[in-house]
């Protein structure tokens, strides 16, 4: 009885001894709560048709998706970790504590305990507050108590966590400043460790996929608790296995905590760390990855071994040398561990260097062609003009964009089973990277003409992905080019109009130039036939496009099949009178018109589109080449030579008209000119009854001999 009032009465004390952290914690609450949370309802509350969003809005802010209590949480973590235990860092505190007739497990778990529950309690008692301002505001809490109440258990599960991480530091340590410093290491160390591997794995692996980050990041998110938890949060959702994780790692710790709390010397006191066993244990890893990080920063710098060298050396001696002066507060014990500070740096060597020289194979590797079950070709530069994503609506009822990357799009949809093609465009990739190893990245037989950069998914009949990203000249692979963009899988993964349906088309737009019109809606289904033909015949044409044809033809316009969200929310727009309006989400999704595409040009005819001027080149009266724009990039620029180069000749603009093509479809012919060195023209034509302008592009050798001429001057 005398041990449990005991108990108790420590709990008391041990408030009493830290009520400044008890009222900052309360003040923390307040201000990031019920405060805030009037705040929030002050402003929107008066809007009737708004409160949908409000609700959902309190329910955000209320539950696990704050960002702002994250670092609330992590703060008070600290602050309840560093506070709970200080006194085993004072000798005075120590021998008065140990002196009180309780055993010291029960010692122990009235600090511990006291840590969680006052953060409990104030977190508690707030969100109350909260739950009660909404209800003065109208808000009802049954809508948004069940999503308060997990944000709470959420946010102290983690908590606890992480808690138990300050606390382990604290018992290992001898000062608090010591401990504090302890604590960034536990949650730090392997973060740090992780992304300075990454940046070596992206910066000298020259196949790295986005630098890595398919591969680290899945190992970041769990390289500490505060990663768990920031990454928990960011997931906007809880999953069974989440909590199994965060509740097993709060035991593990907790356990460990007592352990060394039982064995650990009331002497230690004032020492830097309390266990002779954890100095090397901490510093060795400190100093390896100190050393690796130093010798990756300076040849990222520099690009020179030598500086790698120096880097390394400056990270050894300095994470040691400070290591060393915590540990024993004195300069004359600098190199007292000098040989496990050598094999720190030889360690941390090793693996610059397996980086630096590929010792892992890691460049030239390319899976079997019999172990893989399907591949994924995605070039970034040929489709940069092809939207990807989806249009949304939020809870304010506005619209917006929904970005998706090309590399995620197309390799969720691209299954290719015939790899030939592919397969050998990465084996020529691969040969020209050890190619540009051997002679130099300097080379001048490295990269001549235009380049592709491409990212590619081996999907292995094992399950496993693997993705890797090369970069190639287009001259030495125009033959396998040519073979996937005339295998249908590889073209319908590309372009998302190929998954496009009727149902989830509302409307066909056309542009060409400055001119656009919808020429098909579906109004309560009255166009409804006419937009579904128009999307089957332009599947059918953009499926059946040849290489052949690209090479000799170019875009003329283009053509947008808006979903039923774009549709809303052009009409929205129309409704509002507000030309920019929504214009990020009603621009996207246009595709070419090529002259050939027969199927879709007869519809058009329908829709009282006049498609046979497209491909006439009218009545011009002028050309007119800015030779500034065209001298822009050139090493020598003339500032005294003509602005504007005008051509009235009918046979050269007959000439270059033929080979030209509108400057705004140049880049979606992925076979076209739009690769090659060309020149931008303004071209004046009859319209009615005055003159319209319109852009044009043309390859420069292409253009006649007198106007090259010109050009080279």
């Amino acid at each position: 009885m005398t041990s449990r009032n005991l108990f108790f009465n420590i709990i008391k004390e041990d408030i009493k001894r830290r009520l400044w952290a008890v009222t900052l914690t309360f003040l923390l609450f307040f201000f990031s709560l019920p405060v805030s949370v009037a705040m929030i309802l002050g402003d929107f509350i008066k809007e009737e048709q708004k409160k949908a969003y409000v609700i959902s809005e309190l329910q955000h802010f209320l539950g696990f998706q704050n960002g702002w209590m994250v670092f609330v949480i992590m703060v008070l973590s600290v602050i309840m970790g560093v506070t709970s235990f200080s006194y085993l860092h004072s000798r005075q505190k120590i021998d008065f504590y140990h002196g009180i007739p309780v055993n010291r497990k029960h010692l122990f778990w009235a600090n511990y305990t006291n840590g969680i529950l006052i953060v409990t309690a104030a977190y508690g008692i707030n969100i109350v507050l909260s739950l009660g301002v909404a209800a003065a505001y109208g808000i009802l809490p049954a809508k948004i108590i069940g999503t308060v109440l997990s944000g709470f258990l959420f946010f102290l599960l983690h908590y606890a966590m992480i808690y138990a991480v300050t606390v382990l530091a604290m018992i290992m340590t001898g000062s608090v400043i010591v401990g504090i410093f302890g604590t960034a290491v536990f949650e730090g160390y392997f973060t740090a460790l992780l992304l300075v591997l990454q940046g070596c794995y992206g910066y000298f692996f020259h196949t790295s996929y986005k630098s890595g980050e398919e591969l680290f990041l899945p190992f970041l998110k769990n390289s500490s608790p505060y990663a768990i938890f920031i990454s928990n949060v960011a997931a906007n959702r809880v999953t069974v296995s989440q909590i199994l994780i965060v509740v097993v790692l709060f035991i593990l710790f907790t356990f460990l905590c007592l352990l060394l709390y039982k064995k650990r010397g009331s002497e230690t006191a004032k020492k830097a760390m309390a266990f002779k066993i954890s100095k090397p244990l901490i510093r060795i890893p400190i100093v390896v990855l100190s050393a690796l990080f130093g010798s990756f920063f300076f040849y990222m710098i520099r690009s020179y071994t030598g500086w790698a060298v120096f880097g390394l050396l400056c990270g050894m001696f300095l994470s040691h040398c400070v290591i060393e002066i915590i540990y024993h507060f004195d300069f004359r014990k600098l190199f007292s561990n000098w040989k496990q500070m050598i094999a720190s740096a030889l360690v941390a060597a090793l693996v610059f260097a397996g980086f630096q020289l590929d010792l892992f194979g890691y460049d030239s590797y390319i899976p079997q062609e019999s172990s893989i079950e399907s591949m994924a070709v995605s070039l970034r530069d040929n489709n940069n003009w092809v939207s990807y994503g989806d249009a949304v609506q939020d809870g304010l009822g506005d619209y917006h964009w929904e970005y998706e990357s090309a590399d995620d799009y197309i390799f969720n949809h691209m299954k290719l089973k015939d790899n030939k093609a592919a397969y050998s465009i990465i084996k020529k990739a691969v040969e020209n990277n050890s190619r540009r190893d051997w002679e130099g990245a300097g080379s001048s037989t490295w990269r001549q003409g235009a380049v592709h950069d491409l990212s590619v998914k081996y999907t292995l009949k094992n399950g496993k992905d693997v993705y890797r990203s090369y970069s190639i000249d287009e001259s030495e692979i125009r033959e396998e080019l040519t073979q996937l963009y005339q295998d249908p899988v590889f073209i319908q993964a590309v372009y998302p109009v190929f998954s496009q349906t009727a149902e989830n088309t509302a409307a066909v737009r056309v542009s060409r130039g400055s001119q656009s019109s919808i020429v098909s809606r579906d109004r309560n289904g009255t166009d409804k036939a006419m937009t579904e033909k128009l999307l089957l015949a332009y599947q059918k044409d953009f499926g059946q496009l040849t290489v052949e044809t690209m090479t000799k033809e170019n875009p003329v316009a283009s053509i947008q099949f808006m979903t039923r969200m774009q549709a809303e929310a052009d009409s929205r727009r129309e409704g509002n009178q507000n030309s920019w309006q929504y214009s990020d989400v009603t621009s996207r999704g246009y595709y070419p018109v090529y002259p050939s595409f027969s199927n879709t040009m007869e519809l058009l005819k329908e829709c009282q589109l006049n498609v046979d001027n497209w491909t006439s080149i009218g009545e011009i009266h002028e050309i007119s080449i800015d030779l500034n724009s065209y001298y822009y990039d050139k090493p020598v620029y003339d500032t005294n030579s003509a602005r504007y180069y005008k051509i009235t000749d009918p046979q050269m603009i007959t000439q270059i008209m033929s080979e030209s093509a509108i400057e705004e479809y140049a880049g979606m012919n992925p076979f076209g000119i739009w690769n090659t060195e060309r020149v931008s023209f303004t071209v004046s034509r009859s319209a009615g009854n005055g003159l319209e302008e319109a852009q044009y592009t043309v390859p420069v050798d292409r253009l006649p001999d007198s106007v090259k001429e010109v050009l080279k001057q």
